[in-house]
């Protein structure tokens, strides 16, 4: 467990030695991305809202779509990668279990994208004057997210290691997509039942709570009831992700498909 910690420290430190120059096209690609959104939304459900509280508004949630999308890149597209280049059957034989190796990958990986997503929130704050975290409890209700997203990320790994590489990898690509799409929706306009059925997805129930805090200005005080669903979400979609995870690894070896690809 130690030399797996040394190795992924060094990446990280690699990771910030070059992320000025690494990272440029990718920011710039996220803010092109994001630019259309909020143009597209502004056509579509139209100025409800001032044009400073929709851009925050959209980069709420476009911030946790960010989150997501790094979480299931660290795990499943990761698991790919070892799969495609033949490796991952070798992870099998260390003697830390794949789980923990996956985890540890995680965590580095999230506090690479943190490091990207503040550059990025501060870039959009100075081109579009407006700020984007008002209320100090945002970090709180992120660090909750994140067990809920890398249990889903789990999950979905679990599913993608019994499909052929080709097929998970163009599903996963449109999922990624559209996972984003209802979280640009403004909760306001969508129906009781559905906003319900969303609340008890961590990455649905944390913009809404994100957008509660930073844009309405409700104290976190009153919204006890979303904070401890989210808590719940979160923890339940972490413990299944890893038991899916690990039941499919399991079946996958007495099958012999691990080396398959």
């Amino acid at each position: 467990m130690k030399y797996l910690w040394e190795a992924e420290l060094r990446r990280f430190v690699k990771f910030i030695k070059n992320m000025p120059t690494a990272n440029l096209p990718f920011l710039i690609f996220l803010y092109i991305l994001f630019w259309l959104i909020n143009f597209s939304s502004t056509l579509v459900i139209g100025n409800v809202e001032s044009s400073r509280s929709l851009t925050a508004a959209n980069m709420l949630g476009y911030v946790v779509w960010f989150f997501a999308m790094f979480s299931i890149s660290s795990i499943v597209q990761n698991m790919e990668d070892e799969r495609m280049q033949g490796t991952f059957e070798h992870l099998h034989l260390s003697s830390v279990d794949i789980k923990s190796i996956f985890l540890v990958r995680a965590l580095i990986h999230a506090l690479e994208s943190i490091l990207i997503i503040v550059i990025f929130v501060l870039i959009v704050g100075l081109i579009h004057r407006v700020v984007v975290f008002t209320n100090i409890y945002s970090l709180l209700v992120l660090l909750i997210l994140l067990p809920g997203l890398y249990g889903f990320a789990f999950f979905l790994a679990g599913l993608v290691l019994m499909m052929r590489s080709k097929e998970a990898k163009n599903w996963l690509a449109i999922l990624i997509y559209v996972l984003l799409v209802p979280l640009l929706i403004p909760e306001k306009i969508l129906m009781p039942a559905v906003r319900e059925g969303f609340s008890y997805f961590p990455i649905f129930q944390s913009v809404m709570m994100l957008r509660k805090l930073n844009i309405d200005k409700v104290p976190l005080n009153l919204m006890e009831a979303d904070f401890i669903k989210l808590v719940v979400t979160s923890i339940l979609f972490f413990v299944i992700g890893l038991l899916i995870f690990d039941i499919a690894d399991k079946k996958a070896k007495k099958k012999g498909i691990l080396g398959m690809y």
